[in-house]
């Protein structure tokens, strides 16, 4: 109990310190996007982890945490945070990108697939919104990363989705390559012997074998 100064002289108040609404001692926060979050608030900065390539779903165990509010005059208010609360409060913004506070301990199959759907159905609104905007002038400005997204996530083709590759020098002539080639196309260097072989490549050229030998590359 704190004792305040009013008009009649001090009173007192209660400090609320405990948690409102559901206390249990941890909620999970599971995402079906393929995208980091980081959230920052007055208790904390949150990470809500990208769903990894070839998993269901990523997920953040939040628990309960203290806050104070500034009275002034070096004097502070604290109070509880429920984790629900919390978790609430870090996805209210993240529904449509797959992202939902789970009712267990862990996501049930037909909250995943309905995550995924909303994830889905949203990505495509933007897909058909950035086709529009691309039907007015084909200017690329239009054209936010979060629609570009989309078009990827989706596996959809889009001119306006283009995605510039970055290159890498090639490590016998030091041109510019893509970094997945078998063959360099400026001296026909062999940048990788067994994607070459497949494809018919391994003869003629410049070969290079690349060994890990003391933390180097080798030529041969």
């Amino acid at each position: 109990m704190t004792a305040l100064m009013g008009t009649n002289g001090p009173r007192n108040i209660m400090d609320e310190t405990r948690p409102h609404g559901d206390t249990a001692a941890t909620v999970t926060i599971a995402s079906v996007s393929d995208q980091d979050w980081y959230i920052s608030r007055t208790h904390g900065v949150y990470h809500i982890p990208a769903c990894a390539k070839g998993q269901p779903y990523a997920v953040l165990l939040v628990k309960s945490r203290g806050d104070a509010l500034d009275l002034g005059d070096n004097r502070k208010y604290p109070f509880m945070i429920s984790a629900r609360e919390i978790a609430d409060d870090l996805t209210q913004d993240l529904h449509d990108h797959g992202v939902f506070v789970c009712a267990g301990a862990r996501p049930r199959d037909e909250e995943l697939a309905e995550a995924v759907g909303r994830r889905d159905g949203f990505y495509q609104r933007l897909v058909a919104e950035g086709d529009t905007m691309w039907s007015r002038g084909h200017s690329f400005r239009e054209i936010s990363d979060l629609h570009r997204r989309a078009a990827i996530a989706l596996g959809l083709e889009r001119e306006w989705a283009y995605v510039p590759v970055r290159l890498i020098d090639c490590p016998i002539c030091g041109e510019k390559v893509k970094p997945w080639v078998a063959v360099c196309r400026h001296c026909r260097g062999i940048l990788d012997p067994e994607k070459a072989a497949k494809h018919g490549l391994g003869t003629g050229g410049t070969e290079l074998k690349v060994r890990e030998r003391s933390g180097g590359v080798q030529g041969g």
